[in-house]
């Protein structure tokens, strides 16, 4: 198997910085369970963003409305979770 590094040493021979930042973005970092759940706050942040930015008539309602919007998406999702792992504990 062909290592990202050394594909990313091929195309930006001779600059060092460049290796290392191209390397750094291919080579996969590992996850924890959490760690997964964190990503998905500038998930809905991003999602939530451009959302409002569409609604709102107002610019100005625009940061607060999101995070509201964000912490929606979230709470809801983490609840939708919950339940249905409850479920699965009941059905088990």
């Amino acid at each position: 198997m062909i290592e990202f590094a050394a594909i990313a040493n091929a195309m930006f021979a001779g600059s060092a910085a460049n290796c290392s930042v191209i390397a750094g973005i291919l080579t996969p970092s590992i996850l924890t369970g959490w760690q997964h759940m964190l990503m998905l706050v500038p998930l809905c942040l991003g999602i939530s963003i451009v959302y409002k930015t569409l609604k709102c008539e107002d610019l100005k309602e625009v940061p607060a409305a999101s995070v509201v919007l964000c912490a929606a998406i979230v709470g809801s999702m983490f609840a939708v979770g919950i339940g249905i792992w409850v479920l699965y504990g009941l059905m088990a």
